[in-house]
């Protein structure tokens, strides 16, 4: 049957059977449902308008509702929103990552689209979107990751066949944020024996764990005694630390990935350090953590970095100047070169290692380190056969 035209609109033009095109350029297409007729905006293209309306007609066959042209962008992010609730009970996704997505939902995304018909919005209104934050101040981490959200939730839509395109992906490279590369600090030996010797006591063992071998800093945090093989000399990396979530207790859960499950070798210094370690806990339990409180509770991130990291790079002059300040994580870029330059590991073992989920990670972080290596070990090759080098020998 043929859709009449609707007396709302009466500049829309019927192209074919069900499909119209409308004054601002958009497709719409339609079929009638309980005696009323539906109509969806579906983008620009015929084509794409045509397999919409397939699917319109298929979906009032089979008697299934069709989803409202009116379909609000809060909607779809209620929605959205408990499905990633429900990977984070399942422990598939984090809190803190929810927690984040919340928060740009909530201060940028839903003021600026929260009422908006989710078909409506385009590429153009993404691109005023991100141009106000920037008019805002906002720093471009916050544009960056405001936007990430909003293409998960565009995303989602556009898998339900909710839109018929992802505007996100339409916008131009000028039009997406660019956020400032932070290099790597890597500490030099020199810098590892002052902030070592800084350390509070209370926070040393954690800080040269991560130092010597690259653990992140919730896997540092969710070790337990069945973890360090001191016989060994083997870090079982199993499970990383929660962060406490709305009076929630921190918890030992999955690694950040399945690559991150992984032994770490463990060099007998730090070996050393971890018997003392162990020597004065209170109990002696494999599930006890390495790096309890002195309730017995597991440290927080924010506390070892406050009152152990940053207090031992204050002591120890590393925060003077220009020089960015120390994060727990450089710790584990220090460890990577270690591996990279000293030990001339290749890439497929420091991925490893590292707990990297491809190497690709480890070459898109590293590729200078694996450079300058490379570079250096060429230099040392060419130097020696040189003529210049023989006459030493004599």
């Amino acid at each position: 049957m043929a859709c009449p035209s609707d007396p709302d609109q009466p500049r829309r033009r019927r192209v074919e059977r069900g499909i119209y095109l409308q004054p601002n350029g958009n497709y719409a297409v339609c079929c009638r449902h309980a005696g009323r007729l539906r109509f969806r905006t579906v983008g620009r293209s015929l084509s794409e308008a045509r397999r919409h309306r397939v699917a319109l007609v298929a979906a009032v066959h089979a008697g299934t509702e069709p989803v409202s042209p009116r379909l609000r962008f809060d909607t779809v992010v209620g929605w959205w929103l408990e499905r990633f609730d429900a990977k984070v009970a399942s422990g598939e996704r984090r809190p803190r990552t929810l927690e984040a997505h919340r928060y740009y939902l909530d201060q940028h995304l839903l003021p600026a689209f929260g009422e908006r018909r989710i078909g409506s919005i385009s590429a153009d209104d993404i691109a005023e979107f991100l141009l106000s934050l920037r008019q805002r101040r906002c720093s471009p981490r916050t544009t960056a990751n405001s936007l990430a959200t909003l293409r998960m939730i565009v995303g989602y839509a556009r898998r339900h066949d909710w839109i018929a395109a992802d505007p996100v992906a339409k916008l131009e490279a000028d039009e997406r944020p660019r956020v400032p590369h932070r290099r790597h600090r890597v500490l030099g030996r020199d810098e590892i024996e002052r902030l070592l010797a800084a350390s509070p006591a209370a926070y040393r063992p954690m800080i040269a764990t991560g130092l010597y071998t690259g653990l992140r800093i919730s896997e540092v945090l969710g070790l337990v005694w069945d973890d360090v093989d001191l016989t060994a000399g083997v870090v079982h990396v199993r499970a990383q630390l929660s962060r406490a979530h709305r009076g929630e207790p921190a918890r030992r859960v999955a690694p950040k990935t399945v690559a991150s499950i992984r032994d770490v070798p463990l060099v007998p210094q730090l070996a050393e350090l971890l018997v003392s370690q162990r020597a004065r806990a209170r109990t002696r339990s494999s599930d006890d953590w390495v790096f309890p409180t002195s309730n017995g509770t597991p440290h927080g991130q924010r506390n070892l970095c406050r009152r152990g990291l940053q207090r031992a790079a204050d002591n120890a002059g590393l925060d003077s100047g220009d020089t960015p300040r120390l994060r727990f994580h450089d710790l584990r870029h220090t460890f990577a070169s270690h591996l990279i330059v000293d030990l001339q590991l290749d890439v497929a073992q420091v991925s490893r290692i590292l707990g990297h989920a491809s190497t690709t990670i480890t070459l898109d972080v590293y590729t200078h380190l694996f450079d300058d290596a490379r570079h250096a070990r060429e230099l040392r090759e060419r130097m020696a056969e040189s003529t210049f080098a023989r006459l030493l020998v004599g």
